[in-house]
């Protein structure tokens, strides 16, 4: 029989959760993985709570919120209280884990994860929404303010947006999923997403055969323009002319406009400076690789959509293997999966290192260590490991720690506890004190991003 002995207990628990996390500038964490979480019953040693998906209950499960909920319960109560998920409907009903598990694949009465029935645009691949992405620690200011921008689109504070970053971490997914929500809000929304170079050759066409007008109406009475990888911009001054009016008039008409890159505009040579000054309004926000746990869920998610189920093990193999690109972990993912149903085998761990091999060999030769990242940044600022260890607070030694442990942070798998282990035994929140202050001061201080750039070329050539 069900009770409501820890009702209050647990929602205490989410409250001193959301505190600590906002005075550490982290409210988004607790809306994206605890909001959502509801008090339904409990027992003398279970809580039962509603949760959109399983595919959001198991993420939490792997990054320990689940376990910090469990955590403050207990040191409320002085109870052991396991905290157990029923998964809820858009439609209100409930479906229990075991029935989820059951074929290994989800009901399709069940809506868990997208809304049934959204209008799709025509020329916008379908699967690059909302719902498909998965936010990290690498992309969730770009999902929140791409996700902003879709509710509000034209709102000044988020147009024009300029996604950047290496390839296959998720920037035409987020400026699609933009033009996808806005469209399934309004039909008639006038919205083409095209690439630059695409845009060039229709541009040049033009010129060719004397149409110019009818692209200039095309693309000026637009509602929302996605114009994939500007930095080929600097190949055409001409189709930079043109852009400045365009985004002119979209703009001045209150509509959307979303560019990504592989790189801040102000490193793009070529780019004419008026151009430049329309790109900087808005948001420019940088998307990092995914971490560890990201692409972990990254993966089954991916799963998920396809109605597949793995072994967890290759799904860590893959989540370890694939650290630069969320392309080549679906293509990984793809791969293997295509393999073992083409022979009509299971897919076992062999099986996947059989098939990831070079994979597997490239990263393995790759791995960057703190113990590596320590060494490089005590010899860039001539102080020894020691220091960066130690508990002094000399400016000298403050700064390079405050980097080397960003840098740990970017560049290994290590979870925060770890890194704090190996900077002395410092805490979760002075890690991520460290970090946050990097961050900062990459927004006001070119000079600290040049630093970064030098001190990750010479961690990953030491040898």
């Amino acid at each position: 029989m069900s009770e409501q002995n820890y009702k209050d207990f647990y929602e205490e628990a989410l409250n001193q959760i959301h505190t600590e996390l906002k005075s550490a500038g982290l409210e988004n964490e607790f809306i994206l993985n605890y909001q959502k979480l509801a008090y339904i019953e409990d027992t003398l040693s279970e809580i039962k709570v509603s949760v959109p998906s399983k595919f959001m209950w198991d993420r939490m499960v792997q990054k320990g919120n689940i376990q910090k909920v469990e955590l403050k319960i207990h040191e409320l109560t002085g109870q052991e209280i396991k905290i157990s998920p029923t998964f809820t409907s858009s439609a209100g009903q409930t479906v229990k884990d075991s029935d989820i598990l059951q074929n290994n694949k989800i009901d399709s009465n069940f809506e868990l994860t997208s809304e049934p029935s959204i209008p799709r645009h025509p020329q916008l691949l379908e699967e690059f929404t909302f719902e498909n992405f998965v936010p990290g620690d690498n992309s969730q200011y770009a999902y929140s303010a791409c996700l902003a921008a879709s509710k509000s689109p034209g709102h000044k504070n988020y147009n024009p947006i300029l996604l950047y970053g290496p390839s296959g971490v998720g920037k035409t997914h987020l400026m699609v999923a933009i033009g996808n929500y806005i469209y399934s809000q309004n039909q008639k929304k006038k919205i083409a997403y095209i690439t630059t170079e695409s845009l060039m050759n229709e541009f040049t066409a033009s010129l060719r055969e004397h149409s110019t007008d009818k692209f200039t109406k095309k693309y000026r009475k637009l509602d929302v323009l996605l114009l994939d990888d500007i930095q080929f911009l600097e190949k055409s001054e001409k189709l930079q002319d043109e852009l400045f009016y365009m985004f002119d008039e979209i703009y001045n008409r209150k509509g959307q406009i979303v560019f990504t890159s592989d790189r801040p505009v102000k490193e793009i040579a070529g780019i004419v400076e008026r151009l430049k000054t329309r790109f900087a309004r808005g948001q420019s926000i940088d998307l990092k690789v995914p971490d560890y746990e990201t692409r972990l869920a990254i993966i089954e998610k991916k799963l998920e959509s396809q109605g597949k189920s793995i072994p967890q093990d290759v799904k860590e193999l893959v989540a370890h293997t694939f650290q630069s690109s969320v392309r080549e972990l679906e293509g990984a993912l793809s791969k293997m999966i295509g393999y073992a149903e083409l022979m009509n085998k299971d897919l076992t761990i062999e099986i996947a290192k059989e098939q990831l091999s070079d994979s597997i060999n490239t990263a393995e030769n790759g791995i960057i260590t703190i113990d590596t990242i320590q060494k490089v940044v005590s010899n860039y600022y001539n102080i020894s490991v020691d220091d960066l260890k130690s508990d002094t607070r000399k400016k000298t030694v403050a700064i390079p720690r405050h980097i080397a442990i960003y840098l740990s942070r970017q560049l290994t798998e290590y979870s925060l506890m770890e890194i704090g282990e190996e900077f002395g035994g410092r805490d979760h929140t002075t890690i991520m004190n460290s970090i946050n202050k990097i961050e900062s001061q990459q927004k006001i201080d070119f000079v600290i991003n040049d630093i970064l750039k030098t001190l990750e070329k010479q961690i990953k050539e030491y040898k």
